[in-house]
């Protein structure tokens, strides 16, 4: 699925129907299952992830979530915690979190609406550029160190390293 969208003027609209415009023009599968929210499927060179687009009224804010397909062991949670600090840090836009009680790590970013019912199509596509982005170069720093014992400071090292040219 291609983030290339081309630019159309949208007056007088709802966000969430910026979003699935977006969306659309996008080509991404997308669900809007209830009045606030509409899900979606991110394919990322690591498979594909389910993201989630909500409308918040006060303060007037959409808000959008990619779950990262990460299983974190229960003794990896502190770990989890100072990787996803580092990775924060190299990040412009958007941010990771780490959810503990339902052992979720996420992408997030809220765009506000103050003063305008919708954002942009262009911020729209920003935050799902970002997340794809974020996810494509950071899930293999959690890997490394879920799967391969690696400690944080050597799983984002790992990520960081990069080569010229293609073998």
């Amino acid at each position: 699925m291609s983030l290339s969208v081309s630019t159309v003027e949208i007056e007088e609209i709802e966000a969430l129907d910026v979003v699935e415009h977006v969306l659309a023009l996008a080509d991404w599968d997308f669900d809007r299952d209830e009045a606030d929210s509409v899900q979606c499927v991110a394919s990322t060179k690591w498979g594909d992830m389910g993201a989630l687009f909500a409308v918040r009224s006060e303060p007037a804010a959409v808000h959008f979530s990619l779950t990262i397909d990460v299983k974190p062991r229960a003794g990896k949670h502190a770990a989890i915690r100072e990787l996803v600090v580092a990775m924060n840090e190299r990040l412009w836009l958007g941010h990771f979190d780490f959810w503990a009680d339902e052992n979720v790590v996420l992408f997030r970013h809220t765009l506000p609406l103050t003063g305008r019912d919708a954002p942009g199509q262009g911020e729209i596509h920003a935050v799902l550029s970002a997340a794809i982005e974020a996810a494509e170069r950071f899930i293999p720093a959690f890997n490394f160190m879920v799967w391969a014992g690696k400690t944080p400071i050597d799983a984002i090292a790992a990520v960081l390293f990069e080569t010229d040219g293609e073998a």
